[in-house]
C-alpha cells in the first residue's frame, strides 16, 4: 500500500503530520524499555512519549512524520507487567540499577519477580530484546521499481536490480527501433533511362 501500513494483531496506529492515523507493526522491547516500529522493513525506536519520528513511505519516495504514543499506554506490561498480577502495586518512581523505571512493588517482600508472579511469560507484542524481532512487512510489486529512482544502488534489493535490468533492456530496444527507422535503405532505386528523342 502507499503508506507501507500493516494491519493485524501486532499493529499499532500512530498520529502523523498529515493529521491522519497510520498503522504499523510495533513491538515493545522490555530490556531497552522502548517501542520499536517497523516501517518498510526498518525498525525505528520510540524512546519517549510523543516523540516525533521522520519515516519514508510509498517505497521510499515520500516522507512523513509519525508521533510515538504514550509508552505506558501501548506497552503497559513493560512498566508493570500483568498489572503486578494483583499481588502488588505499580511504583512509577521505582529506581532500578540507578535508573528511575516504573516497576512492581510486591505485597510479599520475598517475591522479587518483575510481575509479582513467577509464572510471568513474555508473549504477543513483547520481546526480551531486539534480536528476537521478526518482520512481517511484505513489499509491494512496484516497491523495487520506485527504489530504482529514489534509493542509492548500494541499498537496492534483488527486485530493484531486476527492474533496473529490465528498464535498461527496454531502453536499448527503443534506441534500436529509432535507429532502424532512421537508417537509409540499402537498395538504391535504379534510374530509368529515358529514350532519346528522334532527331528531326
Amino acid at each position: 500500500n502507499l503508506y507501507s501500513e500493516y494491519y493485524g494483531v501486532e499493529s499499532t496506529c500512530f498520529e502523523t503530520s498529515s493529521g491522519e492515523g497510520r498503522c504499523y507493526q510495533a513491538q515493545c522491547i522490555v530490556d531497552e524499555f522502548i517501542l520499536k516500529v517497523n516501517v518498510r522493513d526498518e525498525w525505528i525506536p520510540c524512546t519517549r512519549d510523543f516523540e516525533e519520528i521522520n519515516v519514508k513511505v510509498a517505497g521510499g519516495a515520500y516522507s512523513t512524520t509519525i508521533t510515538c504514543p504514550r509508552l505506558s499506554s501501548v506497552c503497559p506490561d513493560m512498566f508493570c507487567p500483568l498489572n503486578c498480577a494483583g499481588r502488588g502495586y505499580c511504583n512509577f518512581t521505582k529506581v532500578t540499577n540507578g535508573t528511575v523505571r516504573p516497576g512492581c512493588e510486591c505485597f510479599d517482600p520475598e517475591d522479587t519477580s518483575i510481575a509479582c508472579s513467577q509464572s510471568f511469560r513474555l508473549s504477543g507484542r513483547y520481546s526480551k530484546d531486539s534480536s528476537l524481532l521478526k518482520s512481517i512487512f511484505k513489499k509491494g510489486f512496484i516497491d523495487g521499481l520506485v527504489a530504482v529512482f529514489v534509493d542509492h544502488p548500494d541499498t537496492w534489493s534483488t527486485a530493484s536490480w531486476v527492474w533496473a535490468g529490465g528498464l535498461f533492456v527496454l531502453l536499448l530496444l527503443m534506441i534500436l527501433c529509432i535507429c532502424t527507422s532512421l537508417w537509409p535503405s540499402g537498395s538504391k532505386q535504379k534510374r530509368r533511362k529515358m529514350p532519346r528523342s528522334d532527331r528531326i
